[in-house]
């Protein structure tokens, strides 16, 4: 067996004086007036303070123009075709944000429509004739984000999620009135 050398000692000391001196730091740095602020900093949890919206008249680089709901109306254009892949997706959100107005099939017959309720309102039928015919694409669109009426906005809901329910609402809309549904591969009429 080896006996420590002085080397090995005098290694071992170093190494035990910086870590006492390191830990010993801690409270000597909360002491300097310029680190106190650092170390009492007000701090913000998660879902503590609300979202930040950026400045007035700013937007990120990338990010989808917010349109109105007149401007949705007359220049959003849908940039989807109804495929298996998006008309499931579409389902998916509409059940998690349209079915309880709106109801599974779109009649406006969803549970929290009733009696003691929120009334039977003619626009909460996505299958009416005013629905399918006088209704644009973007109008929907701009409809689930900015909401009117009894309608909250649902801005939250992305861009690109948004048409994916304006395209199964009209796959709903084509299946109610016995037209082809607008994933089986012919072209869809009116969803320009």
């Amino acid at each position: 067996m080896k006996t420590p050398t002085l080397l090995s000692l005098r290694a071992l000391a170093i190494s035990l004086a910086v870590t006492v001196a390191l830990t010993g730091c801690d409270d000597q740095v909360k002491r300097v007036p310029w680190f106190e602020t650092m170390f009492r900093t007000q701090s913000v949890r998660t879902y503590e303070a609300p979202h930040q919206l950026p400045p007035e008249g700013t937007v990120y680089i990338g990010a989808p123009r917010h349109l109105d709901l007149l401007a949705a109306d007359t220049v959003a254009v849908n940039p989807m075709t109804a495929t298996p892949e998006i008309l499931e997706q579409g389902e998916v959100l509409y059940l998690q944000y349209c079915v309880m107005c709106h109801g599974s099939e779109g009649a406006g017959d969803g549970p929290v429509v009733g009696e003691n309720r929120l009334p039977p309102l003619p626009t909460l039928n996505l299958l009416s004739d005013r629905a399918k015919n006088d209704l644009s694409d973007g109008y929907i669109w701009g409809m689930i984000a900015n909401g009117r009426g009894v309608m909250p906005a649902y801005r939250r809901i992305p861009h690109d999620s948004r048409w994916q329910i304006v395209e199964y609402v009209r796959f709903l809309q084509d299946a109610s009135s016995g037209g082809a549904p607008a994933g089986s591969g012919e072209a869809q009429a009116g969803n320009d």
